[in-house]
């Protein structure tokens, strides 16, 4: 749901498309490997870890997970736990928006729970229309769904202004 907040905020024209990834990039620099993870949780061992870097230096397309589940020395739920724990360890996009100056922590709040509502609202407009059964096929004539449900807008005195980023701005 991050990268989606992410994605609703360069809709909104928020923040710009570069910021956007700027963020998305530091979202993933931060996140920490399956295999310190799996060595943390005692999943695997430092030896087992190592044999699986090794194989991946000798097949790079392969992934960590793949290789680990090759050798039998996790199970599909362990790999499974292991990705959803990587997860958690980086900083969401609402986090590194206010961290980085983007947006107040107030505006991403705002604008956070202007986005759910939105989500939410879509759903249940594709789960009432998918009940009554109008399913019509998208023609040049039909506007697509998402075109044709104009967001609402969030309720600020004025529209929010992404900080300009100064050297000194991490520092404070």
């Amino acid at each position: 749901m991050s990268l989606k907040f992410g994605i609703y905020l360069v809709e909104q024209r928020i923040i710009s498309p570069e910021q956007f990834c700027g963020l998305v990039k530091i979202q993933q620099e931060s996140m920490m490997t399956l295999a310190s993870i799996a060595i943390r949780k005692n999943m695997l061992t430092i030896r087992q870890v190592s044999t699986i870097l090794d194989l991946n230096k000798e097949n790079p397309e392969k992934l960590f997970g793949d290789i680990a589940l090759e050798l039998n020395l996790i199970d599909r739920a362990s790999l499974n736990q292991l990705l959803h724990a990587q997860q958690r360890t980086c900083p969401s996009i609402r986090q590194l928006t206010i961290e980085c100056g983007l947006l107040t922590a107030r505006q991403t709040r705002v604008l956070f729970t202007h986005f759910e509502k939105n989500v939410a609202r879509m759903a249940s407009d594709v789960a009432r229309a998918k009940a009554a059964g109008d399913r019509p096929a998208a023609t040049e004539t039909q506007p697509v769904a998402s075109e044709s449900v104009a967001p609402r807008q969030p309720k600020f005195q004025s529209r929010p202004v992404a900080a300009t980023q100064t050297s000194d701005s991490y520092h404070s």
